[in-house]
C-alpha cells in the first residue's frame, strides 16, 4: 500500500524584511544608547581627572609657600629689600634650627639627627657654606647672624639633649664670635620663589636658591603648575603684600617695602586640562600668612 507524503506545515519559517528592519533598528538604538552612555561617562571621568590635577597643582604650590612663610618675621629682615614682588618673592629660607651643643668660638655645633628625645628643631635639607647662622646670645635682645664658611659631620655627644651618642653638625662661621651652649639657632638661605614662564610657555611656581659657588641665584626649579597668571576680572596668579592695618601695600616698580609687610596672600589659578588641551575650566585658591614680629 502506498503511503501518502506528510502534508507541508504552513507554520513560518524565518522572519518578513520588515521585522528584520525592526529588529535591526531596535539594536541601533540599544547600541546607540550604550556608546552615548561611555561616551558621556568618559567625558565625565576625564572632567574629573582634570579637577584633580588642576586641584593637586593649587595644593601643592599653597602648601609649599605655607612653610616656606610661616615663621618669618619681616622686622627681622627676612624679606629681601626690594625683591617683595607680585609675581615673585625674595625670602630667607630656614634650612633648620636648634639649640646649640656646646660653647664654642667661631662655630656653632648641634645635633644632625633626630635621635635626641630632648632636642628643639630639626633640619629641612643639609645646610652648605653660604647659608646664614642665626644665633640669640644670653641677655641680648636680638639675633646675631654670621656666613657659614665650613660644614662638617662627626660622631659625639650633645651636651644639650642627652647621653647618647650621635651625628653632630658642626658650622664653622666667619667671625671669632662665641656661640655659647644652649643658645637657641637657625640656619637660613636665600631663596626666590618665583611664577616664570618655562620652556614650553607654561608658568609654573619655582624656587631659585642661592650659590655661593657662582655669586648669584641658580636657574628656577619647578615646585608647581602650570597655572594661569592673569584672569579677567583682575584676578591673577602671584603675591600680595598687606600692612599690619591691614592695608595692602602696592609695588611701585622698586618692590614692595619688605619691612612693613604684615601678612603675605598667595592666590594660585590653575587651568583645567584634558588631554593636554586646556578645557577652559580655572581652579582657584590662595592662602594668608601673618609673618612673625620677631627683631
Amino acid at each position: 500500500m502506498l503511503s501518502r507524503p506528510p502534508a507541508l506545515s504552513h507554520g513560518r519559517l524565518g522572519a518578513t524584511l520588515v521585522e528584520l528592519l525592526v529588529a535591526m533598528a531596535l539594536v541601533a538604538i540599544v547600541l546607540g544608547a550604550a556608546s552615548s552612555t561611555l561616551l558621556r561617562q568618559g567625558r565625565d571621568s576625564n572632567a574629573h581627572r582634570s579637577r584633580v590635577r588642576a586641584e593637586s597643582q593649587l595644593r601643592a604650590a599653597l602648601g609649599e609657600m605655607q612653610a616656606a612663610l610661616e615663621g618669618l618675621s619681616s622686622a627681622a629682615g627676612d624679606l629681601a629689600t626690594g625683591q617683595a614682588r607680585d609675581t615673585a618673592i625674595q625670602l630667607r629660607a630656614v634650612v633648620g634650627s636648634g639649640v646649640t651643643c656646646e660653647s664654642a668660638v667661631g662655630q656653632a655645633t648641634l645635633a644632625a639627627d633626630d635621635s635626641s628625645r630632648n632636642r628643639v628643631g630639626g633640619l629641612a635639607v643639609a645646610p652648605r657654606v653660604g647659608d646664614t647662622l642665626w644665633w640669640h646670645p644670653p641677655g641680648l635682645p636680638g639675633w646675631v647672624a654670621r656666613r657659614v664658611v665650613s660644614v662638617s659631620v662627626e660622631m659625639g655627644v650633645c651636651a644639650v639633649g642627652g647621653a647618647d651618642a650621635q651625628s653632630l653638625l658642626r658650622l664653622g662661621i666667619s667671625s671669632p664670635d662665641t656661640v655659647s651652649r644652649g643658645a637657641p639657632l637657625r640656619i637660613t638661605r636665600q631663596a626666590r620663589y618665583s611664577f616664570y614662564r618655562a620652556g614650553d610657555g607654561s608658568w609654573q611656581l619655582g624656587i631659585a636658591e642661592w650659590s655661593d659657588v657662582l655669586h648669584a641665584f641658580a636657574p628656577p626649579q619647578p615646585v608647581a603648575g602650570p597655572f594661569t597668571i592673569v584672569v579677567a576680572g583682575g584676578i591673577r596668579t602671584g603675591f600680595r603684600y598687606f600692612d599690619a592695618g591691614g592695608a595692602e601695600l602696592r609695588d611701585s616698580g622698586q618692590g614692595v617695602d619688605g619691612a612693613r609687610v604684615a601678612s603675605v596672600r598667595v592666590t594660585i589659578v590653575a587651568p583645567e586640562s584634558a588631554g593636554g588641551a586646556p578645557t577652559g575650566a580655572l581652579r582657584r585658591d590662595s592662602l594668608d600668612v601673618a609673618l612673625g614680629h620677631e627683631t
